[in-house]
């Protein structure tokens, strides 16, 4: 007789099948749940697709696709300089230089800024000599606004030669042309 209450409660203790799925589907719900949270609160998209457009440059130089940038003049040294010292806002510079097959940076400056915030900047527009527009991006978000967009149609009208580069971290870099 002891064997057989022995073996009920042991069987007392195990949780029924139907407790065992119970805990599954919540456990499941809850990952669900999690990680719908994490894919559309951060934007783990956005900087893929920054990553997966933009390039890091190699030697002074950007290549994307057929564009190449080459920087002169310690020009590249000075714009990560500027990089690092405005992480907290965006900010604009204009490249200066020549264009035969592939765009040689030889000097920049910085336009008047009008407006300047973590996810934007506002500025005075370049010269005419202007052959880059380069302006930064928060940290790994390469991708064009339509603002960005907006303004490089603008400078196309001045000349058919300039682009617009965005700057997501010290070595990164989308062109659009």
């Amino acid at each position: 007789m002891k064997n057989t209450s022995e073996d009920n409660s042991i069987e007392d203790e195990k949780p029924s099948k139907w407790k065992q799925f119970f805990i599954l589907i919540i456990g499941i719900f809850l990952i669900i749940l999690i990680l719908s949270y994490l894919l559309i609160s951060y934007p783990l998209f956005s900087i893929l697709g920054s990553i997966f457009e933009s390039e890091l440059a190699q030697d002074n130089n950007i290549v994307v696709g057929n564009i190449t940038v080459t920087f002169q003049n310690n020009t590249y040294k000075q714009l990560q300089n500027m990089y690092y010292s405005n992480q907290s806002t965006e900010f604009a510079v204009c490249l200066l230089g020549k264009k035969e097959t592939e765009y040689i940076i030889t000097s920049m400056y910085t336009p008047h800024i009008i407006e300047q915030a973590f996810d934007h900047v506002k500025f005075n527009q370049c010269s005419e000599d202007t052959l880059i527009l380069l302006h930064s991006h928060p940290f790994r978000r390469c991708i064009a606004s339509e603002q960005d967009l907006k303004l490089l149609n603008q400078s196309r009208q001045l000349s058919n030669q300039t682009i617009i580069i965005i700057m997501c971290e010290p070595n990164r870099f989308t062109i659009y042309s």
